[in-house]
């Protein structure tokens, strides 16, 4: 939760984020979604110390990781299910230490609680 709230703090602040929202389901599965002007702005992102920190231990904490980036005309977040519907689709598996089998299968289930959606707005102007 630590290195989360370290990230968000750093992606609020990166210029090119447009908007975002993370989801906190069943069994603490977390989903993350993000909008930003360009794919430099999401890789200087990616490329930050508290991400990089956090994804370094995700492999320890985790049983199940994926991602997906795709691009998109409207500046409007997707929905959960069209979100999980393209992770299902599109998605990559990160490397965990110790896989579920939905991991090794890359099926996940799809979001079920959607009440613990928290915004995420840029903090500067892009």
């Amino acid at each position: 939760m630590r290195s989360n709230e370290a990230s968000v703090k750093v992606l609020v602040k990166t210029p090119g984020f447009i908007a975002g929202k993370e989801l906190t389901d069943k069994g603490l599965t977390f989903w993350t979604l993000t909008i930003w002007k360009d794919e430099a702005s999401m890789k200087a992102f990616r490329n930050s110390a508290s991400h990089r920190k956090a994804m370094q231990g995700l492999p320890h904490w985790c049983n199940e990781a994926s991602y997906t980036h795709w691009i998109q005309e409207e500046n409007q977040l997707p929905d959960w299910d069209t979100a999980y519907k393209r992770m299902r689709e599109e998605g990559k598996t990160t490397k965990v230490r110790k896989p579920s089998a939905r991991q090794l299968e890359k099926n996940y289930p799809p979001p079920k609680w959607k009440k613990f959606e928290r915004p995420l707005k840029p903090s500067i102007k892009t």
